[in-house]
């Protein structure tokens, strides 16, 4: 089985809600990790190409640069956490790749050494 990864980043405010009440509104650095797998490689030797899905990676992540994520119609009425953004963005990517390509997992780093993942299985 080969995989690759990518990363990159984006920039965009949120504020989370509570029952007791909200959080401020504040402004994140995102770092995006997304890896894809699969059985085979291409007649060039690649599983994927890095620059095509790093490209529809930030196809998907652009609309949110220097945004405000409670903004978005894929964010109402949930939270705006790492959680629910990394879970938008798998099956945002899921839904793009090829059948021979499967999606490992999404990870969304919020600030330093705070990072939530999503995937359909354990890994």
């Amino acid at each position: 089985m080969f995989t690759i990864t990518i990363l990159t980043t984006f920039t965009a405010g949120h504020q989370l809600k509570f029952p007791s009440g909200s959080e401020p509104y504040h402004i994140h650095d995102w770092q995006v990790e997304a890896a894809v797998s699969g059985e085979n490689l291409d007649e060039n030797g690649l599983l994927f190409d890095f620059n095509k899905l790093k490209k529809l990676l930030n196809d998907i992540l652009a609309p949110f640069d220097q945004q405000a994520l409670e903004d978005f119609d894929c964010f109402k009425n949930i939270n705006t956490s790492a959680e629910n953004v990394a879970k938008y963005i798998f099956f945002s990517i899921k839904k793009q790749l090829p059948d021979n390509i499967s999606l490992l997992y999404v990870e969304v780093t919020e600030a330093p050494n705070c990072k939530a993942s999503y995937s359909e299985k354990p890994f």
